[in-house]
C-alpha cells in the first residue's frame, strides 16, 4: 500500500528549488518527487509550471547534458533513448539530444570499450569476439557500429601483433 505523507510546511516551489539545487531533474521526475513528498497535484503542477517559466527546469537541456555525460561513460544511443524515456523526456527532445553526438564519437568510444574487453584475451577466439559484440550491444550500440568498431580493433591488433 502506498504511504501518503502529511503536507509539508514549505511550499512546493521552494522544495522543488531545493531539489534542483542538489541534482538535475526532468519535469516528470520532479513532479513525481513532489507528489511523493505530500504535495497535491495542483501544487506540484504549479511548481513545475513556475520552474519551466523561469528556466530552472528544462528537459531539453537535461537531455543534452545527460547524453553528453553518458556517451563519455560508454553508453550507446539505444540505451540513452531508453534511459531518457524512462525519465519522462519527450521523444522529440530525446531525438535532438542523441543527434548531437557525432557518429565518430560513438565509434571511437565503442572501439575503446572493445579494446579494453579484448585486453589480455585471444582475439582469434570466436567466444571472446562474441562476448565483445554482446557487451557493446548491451551498452546500447547498434549492430552496424559494433561490427565496425570490433573489426577496426581486430585490424589494429593484427597490425601490432608482429611487433610484440
Amino acid at each position: 500500500m502506498k504511504e501518503t505523507r502529511s503536507k509539508p510546511k514549505s511550499s512546493a516551489r521552494s522544495y522543488a528549488l531545493w531539489l534542483l539545487g542538489r541534482q538535475s531533474y526532468t519535469a516528470q521526475k520532479l513532479k513525481e518527487r513532489l507528489l511523493r513528498r505530500g504535495y497535491d497535484e495542483l501544487e506540484a503542477s504549479d511548481a513545475i509550471s513556475y520552474l519551466l517559466e523561469i528556466g530552472y527546469l528544462d528537459d531539453a537541456a537535461f537531455a543534452a547534458n545527460f547524453v553528453a555525460n553518458r556517451v563519455l561513460a560508454g553508453h550507446g544511443p539505444r540505451k540513452l533513448r531508453w534511459e531518457l524515456k524512462s525519465r519522462g523526456v519527450a521523444t522529440d527532445l530525446i531525438d535532438e539530444a542523441v543527434a548531437l553526438v557525432p557518429q565518430e564519437t560513438l565509434l571511437e568510444r565503442a572501439e575503446q570499450l572493445a579494446l579494453s574487453r579484448l585486453r589480455g584475451k585471444d582475439p582469434q577466439d570466436p567466444r571472446v569476439i562474441s562476448n565483445v559484440y554482446r557487451y557493446l550491444l548491451q551498452r546500447g550500440y547498434n549492430y552496424d557500429l559494433v561490427e565496425e568498431a570490433v573489426q577496426n580493433v581486430l585490424h589494429y591488433l593484427d597490425r601490432d601483433e608482429p611487433n610484440s
